[in-house]
């Protein structure tokens, strides 16, 4: 899609509000006032959030509002709300909002009150973010803290110096789930000296993983709708990861055929994992788990290529740990530091990638927290709120 800057807005004295579904409309309020830490990516995050809302808006029957605020001929704020079937919150289903600038509380307050209406008039009673769809590019959260670490694919960012947390706490909104990013380049997980040995652990062509699409979404649906404070999942986010796993294939090359498998021999599963892997077939960024005896899929990580990297035209050194998910029978297996034991070093060694992010870990996971932080240190911060939706 290209873009277009012409200027369709009215020019108005007074604070006003209003919602559009015209592309041209929503570039140009994009344009002006979307932060992007890079402003060599602007244009790219631009892009494919129009593009996300061209698709959503040919649905006629999916929720999703955009509103935007003026004021003396100004642009000065404004915000995504939708409600998809996929987001859970506490495994129940919840309105979201997301991308949200405002230049002042006054705007804030309007664009909220706005999305609060919107959510009401469709019988919820509770609104979450933000949420900034599509995940891939917008992520979770208002960031905090490390705003020194560069774009990362799929993680939130916004204005260090915006005022729109606090202007949301004014508004009633409660903080009530904070994620955190972690550095994960330390090699080796010492917890992970042991693996089940009917645990096998694969990596697999692009066609077997989305072969294997009922069992992934069966584990994220016991994993994840039931456990995390807020998990975009479903088929759409499936889609989402089998699409980048499709452009990652088509630019990652084998780059390192010196690579010795002895170095990693002492890693229960490794050199098993080496021999029954054709590098040129594989996607080097899902990782899976299997029971040897049933064939059952038991867990899997899935690691994302920093797209922006790409984008911007660099070298790609960086890749973000997505999602973990381990069958909860299977716990205590060694899977967990199996699957970044293995997957870790097959990536950046074989593949030449150097930097390995663990993102948006919800700070009351007490398992996630346990088995991670003790090998990482954290690198960025974000929180979502909500608020109660009273009715009127």
């Amino acid at each position: 899609m290209e873009i277009s800057l012409e200027k369709p807005i009215v020019k108005v004295k007074e604070l006003t509000v209003a919602s559009t579904r015209n592309i041209s409309e929503i570039q140009y309020v994009l344009t002006e006032l979307l932060y992007v830490p890079d402003e060599r990516l602007k244009l790219v995050v631009v892009l494919e959030l129009t593009d996300y809302l061209t698709e959503k808006f040919s649905k006629t029957d999916y929720k999703i509002k955009f509103f935007y605020t003026t004021q003396n001929g100004r642009l000065t704020g404004f915000v995504i709300c939708q409600i998809d079937q996929d987001y859970r919150s506490y495994s129940r289903r919840c309105p979201t909002f997301g991308w949200l600038h405002a230049q002042n509380f006054n705007v804030c307050k309007l664009l909220m009150e706005k999305c609060e209406k919107f959510v009401r008039a469709n019988n919820f009673r509770k609104l979450r973010g933000p949420i900034n769809y599509p995940k891939m590019v917008g992520g979770i959260g208002f960031q905090t803290e490390g705003f020194a670490s560069p774009m990362m694919n799929g993680v939130a960012f916004n204005d260090p110096g915006s005022n729109v947390l606090s202007y949301l706490q004014e508004l009633g909104y409660k903080l009530d789930a904070k994620y955190s990013c972690v550095d994960s380049d330390v090699n080796h997980w010492d917890k992970g000296k042991e693996l089940d040995e009917n645990i096998m652990i694969r990596l697999l062509p692009l066609e077997e993983i989305k072969a294997l699409k009922e069992q992934i979404l069966g584990l994220a649906q016991q994993s994840l709708y039931s456990v995390l404070a807020d998990a975009a999942g479903g088929k759409n986010r499936f889609d989402e990861i089998m699409d980048c796993y499709d452009q990652a294939t088509k630019i990652v090359n084998f780059v390192n055929p010196g690579f010795d498998p002895q170095v990693y021999a002492d890693r229960p599963g490794f050199v098993e994992t080496w021999n029954a892997t054709d590098f040129d077939k594989v996607v080097p960024l899902a990782i899976f788990a299997f029971d040897r005896i049933t064939k059952e899929l038991v867990g899997f990580m899935f690691c994302q290529l920093n797209f922006y990297q790409f984008w911007a035209k660099e070298p790609l050194t960086q890749i973000s740990i997505d999602t973990i998910i381990i069958k909860k029978e299977y716990t205590g297996k060694g899977i967990f530091s199996a699957l970044h034991n293995i997957g870790k070093p097959l990536s950046a060694a074989a593949y030449g990638y150097e930097s390995f992010e663990g993102t948006t870990i919800w700070a009351n996971n007490e398992k996630a927290i346990k088995a991670i932080f003790p090998h990482c240190s954290p690198l960025r911060t974000h929180f979502v709120v909500q608020r109660r939706i009273l009715k009127k």
